[in-house]
């Protein structure tokens, strides 16, 4: 069918499917969770420790036999069911140190039964069998931390607020955990500090809830129920934990030094080479349950994950993730909402498309290319109560080369009024040299200011809402966004927007393009219907469309429309298809390589896409994804793979393919191939010993870069890392050669 054609019928098609909805069938498979009220909560009681416990996996104290038991879990996902094939057990102890969890996960198929794909810190849960605790010690029902295990010690932990909306799984706490496995089922004992927990004086009674994954079977289940489309982080359906006493707010002061040794080898022109040596650390105070203050000095990066490369086919920046430590650590103070943030924008729509972030901590201590900027030190204060919370960071970033040093600060506050709403303010200034496309350095000064809100609607409906202003040698831009959604466990509908003029430019924050209006309506149904075979769970589908437009003319700069479905197999394993429909109006000149320009002008054309996806808690797990069709003038076939074998959660082999075939492309009729692949290793002696190297070869900028790390955690939070890196120019590529060695040594002490 011609494509004029296609697009013609393409909202026919669209219309027909939305009528033909069978919901009626799929509601009635998919019993809701009212939220409970406080006399139908659970409530579990904590008891004393009148002796010195053992964390060793074992619950034989009898301090742990006299614990009251919680028990009853119901079935949580993918289905609510009032009972679950697969019981779990609890009890809560605390003494003047720790806070204590025990839990025995009753499962009779055996140690052979059990899913961990590796030993990973902040291992991916849904792919793992886990036990987790979920606290509210705030008294807030916004404020949660969770702690979770697998059955073979590994350790996550996540902070999450207003019920998921905005959360941090690179936090990482002081506790421990150590567990023991039987044919009969498995047994995690946490201790958690609670030096390492931020609570409310006073309180004696505390939010809760427990849950746990049996992932052979891919079913979740929980102490008190809770919404399949939400999790556990949404609070305001757990349970109550009874006579909790912790002890009062005490000094509470850490230091977390370190000292490295690096050698380098660097062919750039100006690099340094040769050995150096540093050292530096934090501080870290508490003067209060509520608050902390950090100080930093000549912080160092060199153990943090590296960039995931990517093949850039699109008009837009590209967004990477923050993963240094020490600014993932009480980030969310500091997250001034926005898309893309951590907010609406996570739970679909334009999520991973399009951002618009006024204050990103990437743009600190971090070249445009990643390239690590000496920071000479900071300060962070944060502070969080029941009803308000407050952020602060300052920074010094080095001087390097012809460029003065630079000076970043950022302040943040929030409140929470009545039941569910949450307004906060946001002012950020970025004084230093910047570089203009002439390469003359300059000094500017940038200041940002935001303010945004959320407001829920009972526990469905939720709107968001930022504006922001941006001003910079005398040029002022503003940028607003908003998202309204309703989520229930059988649909998913809602709009998000924004709104970016072109002189919007946050020095310290992230846009993935200027001199915008989007708009970004979406609808996912999913349906169960009782025809439905028994190895399915459900049947999801719906359209998500996005336009772009020139805020002065209205005019259209481009438009996707996306139908996509998808099919979820009990073992976890999907295929999602999907069509899409592109409209392109590019008024300049579009760069997409160094040697293809796309003309300005009009292009529509269709894409077709498919995603199979396998059990990706088997010992080898694999996903696919192919598309084909138009691109701009010309036409894209792409393949993307993605592998894992395990042979043992002491080993996991992953490796990742992206193809690109481009054909007939830009103002020369450009044709070729990119190719971008990566290769890694992970060998574990235990949780807290491993060894991981990961090699990314990619041919559309010429460069293959391997990072190879060892890391012990010797005490808790306290490493040696053993780092290698090394970048080479690969197709005749003009990237310098570098490599360096590195060893660093850090400790994490309680005084």
């Amino acid at each position: 069918m011609p494509c004029s054609r296609l697009r013609r019928r393409l909202p026919l098609v669209l219309a027909a499917l939305l009528g033909a909805t069978p919901l009626r069938a799929a509601l009635a498979q998919t019993p809701a969770v009212p939220e409970p009220t406080e006399e139908s909560r659970k409530r579990l009681v904590a008891r004393r420790a009148t002796a010195r416990l053992v964390i060793d996996g074992r619950l034989d104290e009898t301090d742990w036999r006299l614990a009251p038991v919680g028990g009853d879990f119901v079935q949580a996902r993918p289905d609510f069911l009032p009972t679950t094939r697969y019981p779990s057990t609890v009890r809560v102890l605390y003494d003047d140190e720790h806070l204590y969890i025990g839990a025995f996960n009753q499962d009779s198929a055996g140690l052979s039964s059990l899913r961990m794909p590796d030993l990973r810190r902040d291992f991916d849960p849904p792919e793992n069998d886990v036990f987790g605790v979920t606290i509210g010690p705030m008294g807030d029902r916004r404020t949660v931390l969770q702690f979770s295990t697998t059955p073979l010690g590994s350790q996550a932990d996540v902070q999450a607020f207003d019920g998921g909306d905005a959360f941090n799984f690179n936090w990482d706490a002081l506790w421990r955990v150590r567990t023991t496995r039987a044919d009969s089922g498995w047994v995690a004992e946490f201790a958690i500090p609670w030096r390492s927990l931020r609570y409310a004086p006073g309180l004696t009674s505390w939010d809760i809830n427990f849950v746990r994954n049996t992932r052979r079977v891919a079913q979740w289940s929980a102490w008190m129920p809770y919404p399949r489309q939400l999790s556990s982080w949404r609070i305001t359906y757990g349970g109550v934990l009874d006579s909790i006493q912790p002890p009062p707010p005490r000094t509470n002061i850490r230091i977390r030094p370190y000292v490295l040794g690096t050698n380098t080898t660097d062919r750039g022109v100006g690099a340094f080479n040769g050995r150096t040596g540093d050292v530096g650390g934090e501080i870290i105070w508490a003067p209060t349950a509520n608050s902390l203050l950090e100080a930093t000095i000549n912080t160092d990066f060199a153990q943090a994950d590296v960039d995931r490369q990517v093949v850039n086919l699109t008009r837009f920046n590209v967004f990477l993730p923050e993963r240094r430590q020490f600014f993932l650590e009480n980030a969310d103070l500091l997250n001034a909402g926005g898309l893309g943030a951590g907010t609406i924008g996570g739970i679909g729509g334009v999520s991973g498309r399009y951002f618009v972030q006024p204050f990103f901590t990437r743009r600190i201590g971090l070249g445009d290319d990643g390239t690590p900027q000496p920071i000479d030190a900071g300060l962070r204060y944060a502070y969080r109560s029941g009803r308000t919370t407050a952020g602060a960071l300052a920074m010094r970033q080095a001087a390097l080369g012809s460029q003065g040093a630079t000076n970043f600060g950022v302040v943040r506050g929030s409140g929470f009024f009545g039941r569910a709403t949450r307004i906060g303010a946001t002012a950020a200034v970025r004084e230093g040299d910047v570089t203009n496309t002439n390469g003359d350095v300059l000094s500017r000064r940038n200041v940002v200011v935001a303010m945004d809100a959320l407001a829920r609607l009972g526990e469905l409906v939720q709107f968001t809402g930022m504006v922001s202003a941006s001003t910079e040698d005398g040029r002022t831009g503003f940028a607003g966004t908003y998202g309204i959604t309703r989520n229930t466990n059988t649909s998913l509908a809602g709009v998000l927007g924004a709104v970016v003029t072109k002189e919007y430019n946050p020095q310290m924050g992230f846009v993935s393009r200027p001199d915008v209006v989007m708009t970004n309506p979406f609808a996912t149904w999913t349906l169960q219907p009782r025809w439905l075979p028994s190895p399915l769970v459900w049947l999801r589908h719906g359209p998500n469309g996005i336009v772009f437009n020139d805020p002065q003319s209205g005019a259209l700069q481009e438009s996707n429309l996306t139908y996509a479905g998808e099919l979820l197999f009990r073992n976890g394993a999907t295929i999602s298809p999907s069509i899409e429909h592109n409209l392109q109006r590019p008024n300049l000149t579009v760069p997409l390589f160094p040697s293809v320009e796309i003309a300005p002008g009009s292009y529509d054309y269709v894409r077709a896409a498919v995603t199979a996806r396998s059990d990706q808690s088997a010992a080898i797990a694999a996903t696919l994804t192919a598309s084909t069709g138009a691109f701009f003038d010309g036409s894209l076939s792409r393949a993307e793979f993605t592998t894992r074998w395990s042979p043992s959660p002491y080993v996991s082999l992953r490796a990742s393919y992206e193809v690109n075939k481009l054909r007939s492309l830009g103002t020369r009729d450009s044709s070729f191939t990119t190719h971008l692949a990566g290769p890694e290793l992970r060998v574990f002696l235990n949780p807290r010993v491993q060894w991981s190297a990961f090699y990314q070869y990619n041919t559309a900028i010429e460069r293959a870069s391997l990072n190879a790390r060892f890391s012990w955690e010797f005490l808790p939070l306290s490493y040696l890392y053993v780092v290698y890196n090394d970048r080479q120019a690969v197709q005749g590529g003009a990237s310098p050669m570098a490599r360096s060695l590195i060893v660093k040594l850090s400790w994490l002490g309680q005084l």
